[in-house]
């Protein structure tokens, strides 16, 4: 573990194209970016290859690094942010679950040790299944599916507003449910729902 005056000398020294602090940064966060990927991916060459991109990333962007802010946040987010992009890619599975929790993680010393992603996925499924059945029908409906509030209406017969409520209910037992399991403070809930649609 580097101290922070030596990090903050290493990624200002990058800024300037140092390709020898480049190196030392690689080679000191590599291992944990890998163990965090991994973590999510159970794959050790999907985590190779977020690590490799996680590096190209930071080498390409060097000039925009804020060096006041924490290099390892800004890495482990870049990190995360792929890891997300490959699981959207894998399909709607667990992409609706995504759009239910997208989370942004305020990653600290101890984040990459505390997160179990995959537990997470199944807590939400969980959830849901444990929500009133028109709330787990819409939910499911909407974000598995895809499906807009109106042509949810019209399957169900009931009225946007209806379906809107439904939505708001779900919502909020979920929130409930993942605070009451003390995830809440890592996960902060920004529901991609365009209800109007």
């Amino acid at each position: 573990m580097i101290s922070s005056n030596k990090e903050k000398a290493w990624v200002a020294a990058l800024k300037e194209g140092d390709q020898l602090a480049f190196k030392n940064l690689f080679e000191e966060y590599a291992r944990r970016i890998f163990v965090f990927a991994n973590g999510y991916l159970k794959s050790n060459q999907e985590a190779e290859e977020v690590v490799q991109e996680v590096f190209i990333k930071v080498w390409n962007v060097r000039n925009s690094i804020n060096t006041s802010l924490s290099f390892k946040s800004y890495l482990f987010k870049i990190t995360y942010n792929h890891v997300r992009e490959i699981f959207l890619k894998k399909g709607r599975e667990n992409s609706y679950k995504h759009e239910l929790i997208d989370f942004s993680i305020d990653f600290d010393n101890r984040t990459e040790e505390r997160i179990d992603y995959h537990s997470l996925l199944e807590l939400v499924e969980k959830l849901i299944d444990q929500l009133p059945p028109r709330q787990k029908e819409i939910i499911i409906l909407k974000r598995k599916k895809g499906l807009p509030v109106k042509e949810i209406a019209s399957i169900l017969e009931i009225s946007p507003r209806t379906v809107e409520k439904h939505l708001s209910e779900a919502l909020k037992s979920l929130k409930q449910g993942l605070s009451e399991e003390n995830i809440a403070g890592l996960l902060f809930f920004s529901l991609f729902l365009n209800w109007r649609k």
